[in-house]
């Protein structure tokens, strides 16, 4: 399986690449990268906003903490919880 952040980083080199094709090139050569280009944004865009975030934290006396997704701001319990269960937003576990 392939590394996550490998994939976004070529697909970040991908995106630079294929921008300068089209500032240079020719109109079918631009009209290909253009299209190739929108696939490659839209794609990294979709890979970025899956990445696990921290969650928001509200400190509730010395020992209790309410956890909320960063997202949608839906309480949850953080220890047991790798997305939250309204928007499916990837949380970050502290290790």
């Amino acid at each position: 399986m392939a590394d996550r952040q490998k994939v976004i980083k070529g697909l970040e080199e991908t995106e630079i690449m294929l921008t300068q094709a089209v500032d240079r090139g020719g109109e079918m050569a631009v009209m290909g990268a253009f299209k190739c280009l929108n696939s490659v944004t839209d794609a990294l865009a979709l890979l970025k906003e899956q990445e696990a975030v921290e969650p928001e934290v509200e400190v509730m006396n010395e020992i209790d903490r309410l956890y909320r997704c960063p997202k949608c701001h839906k309480c949850f319990f953080y220890e047991k919880q790798k997305y939250c269960d309204q928007c499916g937003q990837a949380v970050k576990l502290y290790e």
